[in-house]
């Protein structure tokens, strides 16, 4: 005969489905339902630098207000919402995302004013019309020209001081070290290469 299980054990089981539910739910507020059809989730349009394979995130780093918004380089023109993007297989290869509508600050990435390479990537021009060729005027960015990144209440200033074209696989441009800097990043007009804006927190 099964021996009856006490109310300590009972109540022990309880609390323990109640703090899966909690944690469930707090993972769909934090990141968004899934639903499968992506809708959750930045568009997948093209890949702007072959990815150098997915990096674990630790999820209590992304601290809330911490995550990037919006990007303006007004010396060019450049204003536009930001989302974020990160690896997806694709034909079993691993790509990044391109946000839709949006600049895309890849989630492996740093946070805007902290330590390490803050890098966003966006369209230099798109078949869509609905969609938004954020980076169409990132070729017209020069050295000395400012970057402002949004996040909450706060707006971080990059000072950029490199500007270069790099072949698609050049992966090295996404290392971060200890400085706070900002890669921007886009195609070049002719498709065939990729052009790099870097920056400095100032």
């Amino acid at each position: 005969m099964a021996k009856a299980e006490s109310p300590k054990r009972r109540s022990r089981g309880l609390v323990w489905a109640a703090a899966l539910i909690v944690a469930a739910a707090g993972a769909v507020a934090w990141f968004g339902p899934w639903t499968g059809s992506g809708s959750s989730r930045p568009r997948v349009e093209s890949v702007t630098i072959a990815a150098p394979g997915p990096r674990a995130i630790a999820v209590s780093s992304l601290q809330i207000g911490g995550l990037p918004t919006r990007v303006v380089v007004s010396s060019v023109g450049i204003d536009a919402p930001i989302s974020e993007v990160g690896v997806v297989v694709d034909n079993g290869e691993a790509k990044w995302e391109t946000a839709w509508h949006a600049v895309g600050h890849h989630i492996d990435s740093a946070l805007p004013g902290q330590p390490g390479n803050v890098v966003l990537t966006g369209h230099v021009s798109v078949a869509d019309r609905h969609n938004l060729a954020a980076f169409a005027r990132l070729d017209s960015v020069n050295e000395g020209d400012v970057v402002q990144v949004y996040s909450g209440d706060s707006v971080y200033r990059y000072r950029v001081d490199r500007v270069a074209v790099v072949p698609p696989d050049a992966v090295q441009v996404l290392r971060s070290s200890q400085a706070s800097t900002i890669t921007l990043l886009t195609c070049t007009h002719d498709l065939k290469n990729r052009l790099v804006v870097t920056g400095t927190l100032t």
